[in-house]
């Protein structure tokens, strides 16, 4: 019989500079019980593993580990694992910190960071490392079974919020939401959002809609009409929205002036970036194929299907640092609405506020605000000239 010995540890700044491996790994349960937990997990996308593990007494539990064919547990974890599944990039540390790893996971259960150290004297360790914050090995909500159907941001409490102290210009990764700064769709979707809510019964202007929902979420505009009215917008309302907003795309969207400029320019400069938006995935996709700036990010397009929960909460800023492999302390977010701006502070980031459509006094939870992409530029380091 096979035995884990494993201790496991909330951890402060620190352990990053001492990281000499990360692999991704996506996992999910066939049962999630903490005394038969039964495991498929897929690492790197190249090799995966079935794993039955017992009941933990303390740092000790029972476990077996078998290696499964990769075809079969990507068809487990997509067919038979409850959704979403348990996401990380496990880096594993060297140094004095030998023998030491360090869990960042994204997705649904963003913003969680645990340390392990698995090793047969793990219980005699007494000397820990200086980054490490509390011991949570016998706390059963941050076993991985059950992380999988209680993700960490549903019951954790609120991080302090920390000063970020990195200066734009010497980021090492630039995060831009996408509707208003990447391209110009705030008024077109606050215009057809207006007009559907009027309809609906709740009336709405343009400019109740740009100071009220801009950069939110169909759920948020939802809850904040139910607070208010105590009714509900009606059913098909969202599918309404979808399909007006796709036509008034294709005809009428266009990217931000200047911004193709500032994004060659960070890719000149080797300046990591991506997109995270609060755009549903197939809203986001068509605006960057639209508008031509696909190509720009490639891949490196998060969306607030990704996550638990939307802006203002920390998790999707947190999701795209873990996922681009940058501290988010060392991350910058552009953003030009209120909830991204809060959804940077909570993170940590750095937050530079676009204050083309919504007023700069609004943006002033921001570490900067600028009105144009030639000041965004310049606040970026890549020259007034850029945009």
């Amino acid at each position: 019989m096979g035995v884990e010995t494993e201790r496991k540890f909330l951890v402060r700044r620190g352990w990053r500079e001492t990281v000499v491996r990360s692999r991704e790994i996506r996992q999910g349960y066939l049962s999630d019980d903490p005394d038969r937990a039964v495991r498929v997990r897929i690492t790197d996308g190249q090799s995966a593993a079935f794993t039955v593990k017992g009941a933990r007494e303390g740092a000790l539990r029972p476990e077996f580990e078998y290696p499964l064919p990769l075809g079969d547990a990507a068809e487990i974890l997509a067919r038979l694992c409850p959704q979403p599944l348990v996401e990380k990039v496990r880096h594993s540390l060297g140094g004095p910190y030998d023998g030491w790893i360090v869990d960042e996971f994204y997705g649904s259960n963003a913003g969680l960071v645990l340390a392990e150290l698995d090793a047969d004297d793990a219980q005699d360790v007494t000397c820990l490392p200086p980054w490490i914050a509390q011991e949570v090995t016998t706390d059963l909500r941050f076993d991985n079974s059950r992380l999988h159907g209680n993700p960490y941001p549903g019951w954790a409490a609120p991080a302090p919020v920390t000063t970020p102290t990195r200066a734009p210009a010497d980021t090492e990764l630039v995060i831009f939401d996408n509707d208003g700064v990447l391209v110009d769709s705030e008024p077109i979707a606050n215009r057809v959002l207006a007009a559907l809510l009027t309809e609906a019964g709740f009336p709405t202007t343009y400019e109740d809609s740009i100071r009220r929902y801009m950069g939110g979420t169909l759920d948020r505009v939802r809850a904040l009409i139910r607070a208010e009215t105590g009714s509900e917008i009606p059913a098909g309302f969202a599918q309404s929205y979808r399909e007006r907003l796709k036509a008034a795309f294709e005809r009428e969207l266009r990217p931000v002036a200047g911004i193709q400029d500032v994004l060659a320019a960070l890719a000149e400069r080797g300046t990591a970036f991506c997109v995270a938006s609060s755009s549903p995935r197939d809203r986001l996709d068509l605006a960057l194929r639209v508008t031509g700036l696909a190509p720009h990010f490639g891949h490196r397009v998060y969306s607030a299907d990704d996550v638990l929960r939307g802006k203002p909460a920390p998790d999707l800023f947190l999701h795209a640092a873990v996922r681009m492999g940058v501290d988010p302390a060392h991350a910058v977010v552009i953003e030009d609405s209120v909830p991204g701006v809060d959804a940077a502070v909570a993170a940590g980031m750095t937050s530079i506020g676009y204050a083309a459509l919504t007023p700069a006094d609004r943006l002033s939870r921001a570490t900067h605000v600028v009105r144009d992409t030639s000041a965004l530029a310049e606040r970026l380091g890549l020259g007034a000239g850029t945009a």
